[in-house]
């Protein structure tokens, strides 16, 4: 056989590998159903509803806010953009509501409320009040004595109270983000005597944050931090005191991770996956901005119980 032959026979028996390569196989994922809204009850579109408006300003809604959300919803086929709408509307709406002034108003309220039942077991505002009232009368005789330790012990314990019972204001009008809110939160006399002496201030700092404690050596650079105003880094940052111990700990990175976790525990109940902490961090890591870390959430068909 010569050369030529047996390259012609080679390529004849290539053919059939070479069609098969070329044709196109089906994949079958197993399980990839397209949801069907159109299965999904009025009652579970209400319910969705209910909850949007308690988890957001802590109220359910009025029969007339019911009718026409949920027309909103089925007139879109309960799509992401009409949930999304929804959800931006009870957050940022600022036109005149029955009941709340306004949604935005109610929701930031309602931020304001959840953070201080996170960190100060709910302290009402009056608590805070009280602190600044006996600090006035202490820096009036303070200033009477000339006792300038006394005036700058009364001026921090006025400040600190007053940073909180500010903090919801600011917060809504954009003076200051969910970070700082917490940091006035930490730094404040109420937040002191909950978890008195610096072993259990640094415990609760990182457990409340991070839902973690401290490692060995963490806790040694906070309680020096804390307890003797030595310097130490932490998560990049640097601190002295007590005050730039709690801006370091809002700083970092897992601040905003402890965030995300937050709002999956208190809106859906469950810690987030691996994946779904990791698919949100980035942003909200860049941007600070909480509200859409909540939209995704509350857009699921998880929370909506679809």
């Amino acid at each position: 056989m010569n050369l030529t032959l047996r390259n012609i026979l080679y390529f004849l028996l290539l053919i059939p590998g070479i069609l098969s390569c070329s044709k196109k196989e089906s994949i079958v994922i197993p399980d990839n159903v397209p949801e069907n809204y159109d299965e999904v009850s009025t009652v579970k579109i209400e319910n969705y509803i209910n909850r949007l408006y308690i988890d957001l300003l802590g109220r359910e809604p009025l029969v007339t806010e019911k009718e026409r959300d949920v027309k909103i919803l089925k007139d879109a086929q309960l799509s992401y953009d009409s949930r999304r709408q929804i959800i931006t509307t009870l957050m940022t709406d600022s036109s005149y509501r029955d009941g709340d002034s306004s949604y935005k108003k109610a929701y930031y309220q309602r931020m304001y409320e959840q953070t201080k039942a996170r960190l100060v077991e709910g302290a009402e505002d009056g608590e805070f009040s009280r602190y600044i009232g006996n600090a006035g009368f202490a820096l009036k005789s303070a200033r009477l004595l000339g006792d300038s330790i006394g005036v700058f012990s009364a001026l921090t314990v006025i400040n600190r109270c007053q940073n909180v019972l500010d903090s919801r204001i600011k917060y809504q009008t954009g003076q200051i983000d969910i970070a700082e809110m917490y940091t006035y939160m930490l730094d404040n006399p109420v937040y002191d005597v909950i978890n008195m002496n610096s072993l259990n201030f640094v415990n609760a700092s990182f457990d409340d944050l991070f839902f973690r404690f401290p490692t060995k050596d963490e806790f040694k650079i906070a309680y020096d931090i804390i307890e003797s105003g030595t310097g130490g880094s932490l998560f990049g940052g640097y601190a002295t005191n007590k005050a730039e111990y709690c801006r370091i700990l809002v700083d970092s990175r897992e601040f905003y991770e402890g965030m995300i976790k937050w709002c999956y525990v208190t809106l859906i109940g469950r810690d987030p996956t691996t994946q779904e902490s990791f698919n949100l961090i980035q942003n909200y890591y860049n941007d600070k901005n909480l509200q859409e870390v909540q939209t995704l959430i509350l857009m699921t068909d998880e929370y909506a119980h679809f």
